[in-house]
């Protein structure tokens, strides 16, 4: 049932109003009077009646001072003003301030009575206006990680432009800086393929990288994660710490292998320049982990343990072929075909690459640098990344 307040400062009029039609057969109450503005307000804020009759000359607090007092407590109160031929001038700013209609004095039980029907009307359609928009606030809430997910797999992708990108990502409230992270997480479905066809799908395994990914970077919020069309996981997060960001994609592999005993890949870049930076390097790291997913089963576990340790200065070839029970000689020749880069330059490529990250943070020495990535001599870091960059980290850092 509706509720209905009358206005006025005349009791005879009040009454006549609350008599005049049988209010119980529109579905209306008449919730309540008012003789004057401030006690009409009052029971505005008290009541939230539907349709508000109300006299254009009221005491203490005049008709128009009231309408502008209500509309700020909510626009969509029904105010229907009552007023007679010589207020015009009020009836005429009544209407600027968009009241629904207005009944002249004496009141026409007839035209009284269609004013509410309208009014009814109106209500109505505010109610299905108001039922559509919690319904699709309830949608936008109960999908809205898909939304997201959807609109990072098409910002990276390029099927939409940036202007749109912006729109939706002020949409979403989505916040990222100039400093930006992203991993490429892929399952290698040869090395896991009897589990997975056992215990797990490639959308579950998905959504178990999403838990830990999320979990492990905590620090480096907003955490966004997708799937692509390649079913790639990808994360992106804006970089506050370095040398904590250098290492995620390693951790991710442990963790995931440590829980779950699945083996992964991943692909970690830094990007500088904002969100619409990474669609260039996006492709990029997805090429490189395709390469690597084709990689033979030995050489795909031997390159995760150099990824896993390339920071250990003692780090040897040696070491690697004891722990897969290959000669030396044999399992350097498996890398050398599947990655084009003896073993010495595997490991010095992955050195260099984490160092180039690390060095985006300017409050880290070369030094420093040098024996994050495994080498206790800066002279032969500096000589290794002069040979890989064409630069000597001084000048890259410069530059």
């Amino acid at each position: 049932m509706y509720k209905l307040l009358i206005a006025d400062d005349e009791a005879i009029i009040r009454k006549g109003l609350k008599n005049v039609i049988d209010w119980n057969k529109l579905d209306i109450e008449v919730a309540g009077e008012a003789e004057d503005g401030e006690v009409a307000l009052k029971l505005v804020e008290t009541l939230r009646p539907d349709i508000i009759l109300l006299d254009i000359c009221m005491p203490f607090l005049n008709g128009l001072e009231l309408i502008k007092k209500i509309k700020d407590i909510d626009k969509n109160f029904i105010i229907i003003i009552i007023t007679g031929y010589d207020e015009f001038e009020y009836t005429h700013e009544a209407l600027k301030l968009k009241v629904f209609d207005y009944l002249l004095k004496p009141i026409n039980k007839e035209e009284l009575k269609n004013i509410i029907e309208k009014a009814l009307q109106e209500l109505s359609k505010n109610n299905e206006r108001t039922s559509y928009i919690t319904w699709a606030n309830r949608q936008l809430h109960e999908n809205l990680s898909s939304l997201i997910e959807n609109f990072f797999n098409n910002l990276i992708t390029g099927s939409i432009d940036d202007l749109e990108a912006k729109r939706e990502m002020d949409f979403f409230r989505i916040k990222l800086g100039e400093n930006i992270g992203i991993i490429i997480i892929k399952v290698i479905e040869k090395l896991n393929s009897e589990v997975i066809s056992k215990k797990w799908d490639s959308m579950l395994l998905n959504f178990a990288i999403k838990n830990i990914a999320y979990e492990l970077l905590q620090k480096f919020k907003p955490v966004y994660t997708f799937t692509d069309d390649e079913n790639n996981v990808i994360v992106i997060v804006n970089i506050s710490n370095m040398n904590k960001w250098v290492n995620v994609g390693t951790l991710i592999e442990e963790k995931f292998f440590k829980y779950l005993h699945y083996t992964i890949v991943t692909e970690q870049r830094n990007v500088t320049g904002g969100i619409f930076k990474v669609r260039a390097v996006y492709k990029n790291m997805v090429k490189q982990i395709s390469k690597k997913i084709e990689f033979k089963p030995v050489v795909l576990l031997a390159i995760r343990f150099i990824d896993n340790n390339y920071y250990k200065n003692d780090l040897s070839l040696e070491i690697i072929s004891k722990k897969f029970c290959l000669s030396s000689s044999y399992l350097s020749k498996l890398i050398k075909e599947e990655t084009g880069l003896s073993f010495v330059d595997y490991v010095t490529s992955i050195r260099i690459k984490k160092a180039i990250s690390i060095m985006d943070d300017p409050t880290v020495k070369i030094y420093q640098v040098a024996e994050l990535v495994g080498y206790s001599n800066q002279h032969y870091f500096c000589k290794a990344f002069k040979k890989v960059t064409g630069l000597s980290p001084t000048e890259y850092r410069s530059g």
